[in-house]
């Protein structure tokens, strides 16, 4: 695959993860001008608790089918994805079972209040993500992305369609917002029935198999777990150092800063895959940095305009009302940092080809727990001071820890020939629009300053005949 392949790829598996994920952006007007913050924290708290535990119920087995089921050839595909399938259906259904009948139990601690139904109601999602995930996975490895793409746009349509209803007319709240998903979720796993069967054999369950995926995908739980902690922590820390109705304005931003998250997550389908096949090439570590010039400078880009126009956006009015009901306006102070954080989390997902080539996943939980022990010493530090800009800064701060950890370890082991100039350059600007007040006119020109500095600046040459012929 050429990068010029990879970027086909990686557009389409983007539209896919911002299809996916767009219903978080496309729902907040509604969620912003019906709930109040603290409403809206309690249901940041719930899906809080959904990434985390979802980690569980993985347990590494979806890197694991990438990695086998990309290697296998033939019938062994099937014997891969078999194994996987039957072993992650059983774990998943013991998990919601007990997490069920412990939701009383649990809503205290992890919704902050008697939220029982609503707890059940979120171990009924996870069981039902748990399974319509991993034929996702197939797509990509097999990479059929329009099929993937069609996929994540029936979950958003359902998903939305089914909140605005029983949000809006049946006047449900938060308990509408998760039957809501539950729905869509059932309704996607029976969609995608088609790719399991084909892709399943009850002859194919395998114990060696598993044993080969449970070797090479548990180190990847507790890596799973920290990056959770350093994405989700935020929220309960800010539950237990300010309250609630913080958590609900923070959350607000959060999810405009994801913004970022997406494009690096995008990016991500079609990496995978690419560095698999391409690393055992003699020229991988020059093609990858050369790629990570080229992303980097891309999302630099798109979160210097987010951070640039997050305000506007969020006040934009439509007829009475605006984007953001006006209690939720002070969210976008966090956008900018958390978008910081997100640059460097896509820096870090370029670095994953070292670890992937010299069959070192063992190291992943280190360099996750890295951004995870920030994450929550400088939470700990920063909210009492600074309250939600103190919780984006150390979102920040962790995930630059953890792509600096990676980085350390690549130099010895697989060293990458960056172009430090590139990598540096949004990371600048960003600094400079998180400090200094602009008024429009500026925000303009910063805008328009950027693709032209970082053309005339960063791309050399045969950079410059590359994206002009990306671009034809």
């Amino acid at each position: 695959m050429s990068i010029k392949a990879l970027g086909k790829q990686s557009l389409i598996y983007g539209i896919g993860t911002i299809l996916t994920r767009i219903v978080t952006f496309l729902l907040l007007p509604l969620y912003t001008n019906v709930f109040t913050t603290e409403e809206y924290g309690i249901y940041a708290l719930a899906y809080a608790f959904t990434g985390f535990v979802m980690i569980a119920y993985r347990y590494g087995m979806d890197s694991a089918l990438m990695k086998y089921y990309i290697d296998a050839e033939g019938e062994n595909k099937k014997t891969y994805f078999t194994t996987i399938f039957s072993v992650q259906t059983f774990t998943s259904l013991i998990f919601s079972l007990v997490l069920f009948l412990a939701a009383g139990v649990l809503a205290p601690i992890f919704l902050g209040g008697e939220h029982k139904q609503l707890m059940q109601f979120v171990t009924i999602i996870l069981f039902l993500d748990a399974l319509w995930m991993l034929p996702m996975l197939i797509l990509r490895a097999n990479e059929k992305p329009r099929q993937y793409i069609s996929f994540s746009l029936l979950n958003v349509i359902l998903t939305m369609v089914f909140n605005i209803y029983l949000v809006v007319f049946l006047k449900m709240g938060i308990t509408g917002v998760l039957v809501g998903n539950i729905i869509a979720s059932g309704t996607l796993l029976l969609a995608i029935l088609p790719i399991i069967i084909r892709n399943f054999s009850f002859k194919a369950v395998s114990r060696s198999a598993l044993q080969e995926v449970l070797k090479f995908g548990l180190p990847f739980f507790p890596a799973g777990i920290f990056t959770m902690v350093m994405e989700l922590s935020d929220r309960y820390l800010l539950e237990w150092l300010a309250d609630t109705a913080a958590v609900g304005l923070y959350s607000a931003g959060n999810k405009l800063g994801m913004f970022g998250l997406l494009l690096v997550m995008g990016f991500n389908m079609g990496w995978t895959p690419y560095f698999l096949k391409k690393g055992k090439d003699v020229d991988a570590p020059q093609t990858f940095a050369r790629v990570s010039t080229y992303f980097l400078g891309l999302v630099g880009g798109f979160i210097v305009l987010i951070s640039l126009w997050i305000d506007q956006l969020v006040q934009f009015r439509i007829g009475d009302a605006t984007l953001f009901g006006e209690e939720f306006w002070p969210s976008t102070q966090v956008v900018p940092t958390i978008l910081l954080g997100y640059y460097f989390f896509g820096f870090y997902v370029l670095q994953l080809p070292g670890v992937f080539m010299i069959k070192q996943t063992k190291w992943v939980p280190l360099f996750r727990g890295t951004g995870a022990a920030l994450t929550i010493l400088v939470n700990i530090l920063l909210i009492p001071v600074f309250g939600i800009i103190g919780a984006a800064s150390a979102k920040a701060i962790a995930f630059f820890g953890m792509s600096a950890a990676i980085l350390l370890f690549n130099q010895k082991h697989y060293p990458i020939p960056y172009r430090w100039r590139g990598i540096l350059f949004p990371v600048v600007f960003l600094l400079f629009i998180i400090t200094v007040p602009m008024g429009l006119g500026v925000k303009m020109f910063v805008s328009i300053l950027y693709p032209v500095l970082w053309v005339v600046f960063i791309a050399n040459h045969n950079d410059r005949k590359r994206l002009i012929g990306l671009f034809k």
